[in-house]
């Protein structure tokens, strides 16, 4: 699928976080729906080229509710330190567009 609808569920969404991240502890995207209701999803980590740099989440029923544009950010902890990562955009169609 290269769009993505108003409660599609079982969508993989990945987000790179730029650097291995093997060890980080509360994997989790922050998301921001369109209405800027903000919801914490706990993820799992996984791997790209061979490393352990992304965080990995699966929709389930309700994740993608809306239309519009979603605002995606990384969130975990790794040894000392804990934030969030650059802000992704997901843009959500409306069902029968």
């Amino acid at each position: 699928m290269t769009e993505i609808y108003q409660g599609d569920t079982g969508l993989e969404i990945l987000v790179d976080c730029g650097c291995d991240i093997t060890g980080a502890a509360n994997p989790a995207l922050l998301v921001r729906a369109p209405s800027g209701t903000v919801r914490s999803l706990a993820g799992t980590l996984a791997a790209k080229d061979g490393l352990t740099r992304c965080i990995r989440y699966v929709t389930k029923a309700g994740d993608l509710a809306e239309a519009g544009v979603y605002r995606v950010q990384a969130s975990l902890t790794l040894g000392d330190w804990s934030g969030l990562g650059k802000t992704a955009r997901l843009t959500v169609r409306p069902r029968f567009n």
